[in-house]
């Protein structure tokens, strides 16, 4: 299964968190003024991502976030080449306007339940010891972006041979409302149920869009 590439930062397999990590800076692609993104403190519920709305590097079929407290992710430099990606979304992806590459995702509603957690990828930094990806989201979405529905066995057996278990979102089980649950169960409810059982095919007959995330078009 070693020959489905789901993502660079995870083929290889998965590298344990550092003890005591202390963050690091997210940097932009670009080849001077770079924009940098200062992170303090270790990163949560970082995973793979498989929907149209997250920024993914050049081949990889899954873009890898996380999360940080919105107090300890800070622009550090050249932040007048950010840019919002889409106003109207629930997160705003800021990123870079010349190279294009999201540099974090932040909710301004606060009666969100995600609101307070801060969106980013692991992978533009340069540190090594974030804490790596724990499930996979969104999984039958890669069809839309191109990934053949008849690979999707082997892409779901490569998933949970790296220990990334593939979980959905579904409308019809709905995230336990923020007053009942703190912010870490909050983002757990948006992936309820393992998708062992989930068919691309059965959502799109429904009406759903999988890129919309099942109606709740919440990840970066």
């Amino acid at each position: 299964m070693a020959s489905v590439k789901i993502h660079p930062a995870v083929d290889g397999g998965l590298k344990p968190a550092a003890k005591n990590f202390a963050g690091g800076t997210l940097l932009c692609n670009c080849s001077q003024n770079r924009v940098e993104i200062a992170i303090k403190g270790q990163c949560a519920h970082n995973h793979v991502c498989g929907c149209t709305k997250c920024w993914k590097p050049k081949g990889a079929l899954f873009s890898q976030i996380a999360v940080v407290g919105r107090d300890n992710l800070s622009v550090k430099a050249n932040g007048n080449k950010l840019a919002i990606v889409d106003p109207k979304a629930a997160i705003q992806r800021y990123a870079c306007k010349d190279c294009g590459v999201h540099m974090y995702g932040r909710i301004e509603n606060r009666g969100h339940p995600l609101y307070g957690f801060d969106f980013f990828h692991t992978e533009r930094s340069n540190e090594s010891g974030w804490a790596p990806p724990e499930f996979a989201a969104f999984v039958s979405s890669i069809i839309e972006t191109g990934a053949s529905p008849d690979n999707m066995g082997a892409v779901r057996a490569r998933l949970r041979e790296l220990k990334l278990e593939p979980w959905i979102s579904s409308p019809r089980k709905p995230p336990r409302p923020p007053a009942l649950c703190g912010r870490d169960r909050a983002f757990h409810g948006f992936f309820p149920s393992p998708a062992t059982t989930y068919a691309h095919s059965a959502s799109m007959s429904s009406g759903l869009s999988t890129s919309s995330h099942g109606g709740m078009p919440l990840m970066p």
